[in-house]
C-alpha cells in the first residue's frame, strides 16, 4: 500500500504516514479525509471505506525544529550530565542518590579508558566526582570497578533556532502524488 500525503491543518505539505498510521488518526478524529481513492477500498467486516490518498489534520502541528550535534568538549560532557557525578552514590540508609558536584570535584571519565583504547566522545565519557574517577575506578571499565552508571551516556543535540523545511518530491508512480498537485496545488500533470 503506498504512503498517504498529510497536510498542516493550512494545507500545507506535511509528510506522508503508512495507511495504519492515518486509520488511527481517523479513529480518534485528529484528521479530515479530503481525496480518497476511487476504486480501492479497506476495511474489514464492521467498516468499509475509500482508501484515503490526501488528509488535513485537524490541528496545527507546528514545525519540527532543526537540531545540531554538539562538539565534544568537557564542558559540554559537564552540561549534559548537569554537573553530577553519573555513579550512583549512597546515603546513610543504602538508598541510590544523584551527587551534585561542585567545580573543584568535577572530572571527567572514560568508561573505557584511554589507554585501553576508549576516546574522547559523548558515549564514552561521563562527568565523574574525584573519589569515584581516581580513587575507586582508576584504569578499569565501570563493571570492573564495582560502579553502576545513573544512565547510559548518549551525544547531546540543541536546537539551532530555525526550523525545516517540509519539501514535496513528486512521484508520478503514486496516485496520492498526482491528486495533490492537480487538486490542491492546481498544476496538472
Amino acid at each position: 500500500m503506498s504512503a498517504v500525503i498529510v497536510l498542516n491543518k493550512n494545507y500545507q505539505y506535511w509528510t506522508e504516514a503508512p495507511i495504519k498510521k492515518v486509520l488511527k488518526w481517523f479513529a480518534l478524529n485528529k484528521i479530515e479525509i479530503l481525496a480518497e481513492h476511487d476504486t480501492e477500498e479497506i476495511g474489514s467486516i464492521e467498516v468499509r471505506m475509500k482508501m484515503p490518498m490526501v488528509v488535513r489534520l485537524l490541528n496545527f502541528v507546528g514545525y519540527k525544529p532543526k537540531r545540531e550535534t554538539v562538539v565534544w568538549s568537557p564542558e559540554a560532557v559537564y552540561q549534559r550530565d548537569a554537573d553530577c557525578c553519573m555513579y550512583y552514590h549512597f546515603d546513610d540508609k543504602g538508598r541510590k542518590i544523584k551527587q551534585k558536584l561542585s567545580y573543584d570535584e568535577k572530572t571527567i571519565d572514560h568508561i573505557m579508558p584511554l589507554s585501553r583504547g576508549g576516546g574522547n566522545t559523548f558515549e564514552n565519557t561521563v562527568c565523574a566526582c574525584r573519589n569515584c574517577n581516581i580513587r575507586i575506578k582508576k584504569n578499569r571499565t565501570p563493571d570492573e570497578a564495582g560502579l553502576e552508571l545513573i544512565r547510559k551516556p548518549f551525544a547531546p543535540r540543541r536546537n539551532k533556532n530555525d526550523y525545516v523545511i517540509m519539501r514535496f518530491s513528486f512521484n508520478k508512480a503514486k496516485k496520492s502524488h498526482i491528486i495533490y498537485l492537480e487538486k490542491f496545488l492546481g498544476i496538472s500533470t
